[in-house]
């Protein structure tokens, strides 16, 4: 299932998804819980970080099959530093969907007075915060690493031949 699709690698795929929707739910969630307008759309938070994490499965899934697709046996296997700190990754988008689902339990106001609380509202920003930015910090390092894997003898070679 996370093999192939129509002779493509899923991984190179799928991982677009993830470089895009992880980095933008980060601020899209912290957007929502700073805004007071805003918060009653936090739902919408939650889904696009449950997306976020699925893709994240999907990648950390569809990257292990290419791997073992690409690894000879006896060889290092292609890519090793990359799948390595890609396996982390999961649990930042599985820690950013849980964050924003507490946060919108947190800060529901309907049945509420029309404030939150100090205390939530501070927990809240801090928690969406320091997730966001984790999350965006280990997916930049995560593409950084597959960027070059799979592009810098690629780029090295064409550098060569232009000077």
């Amino acid at each position: 299932m996370f093999d192939l699709i129509n002779g493509l690698p899923v991984h190179a795929l799928v991982v677009h998804a993830v470089v895009v929707l992880l980095p933008l739910m980060s601020v899209v969630t912290v957007a929502f819980v700073i805004r007071p307008r805003w918060r009653r759309e936090l739902p919408w938070a939650v889904l696009g970080n449950l997306l976020a994490a699925a893709a994240t499965y999907a990648a950390l899934e569809s990257g292990e099959k290419l791997q073992a697709r690409l690894s000879n046996p006896g060889f290092e296997p292609v890519a090793k530093d990359h799948g390595d700190i890609a396996q982390y990754l999961i649990y930042f988008a599985i820690a950013q969907f849980v964050v924003s689902l507490v946060v919108w339990l947190l800060l529901r106001t309907r049945d509420e007075a029309p404030r939150t609380s100090a205390p939530k509202l501070v927990t809240s920003i801090v928690l969406t915060l320091a997730v966001g930015v984790a999350s965006i910090a280990w997916t930049y390092r995560v593409g950084d690493s597959g960027a070059k894997a799979v592009w810098k003898d690629s780029i090295a070679s064409t550098n060569q031949t232009n000077q």
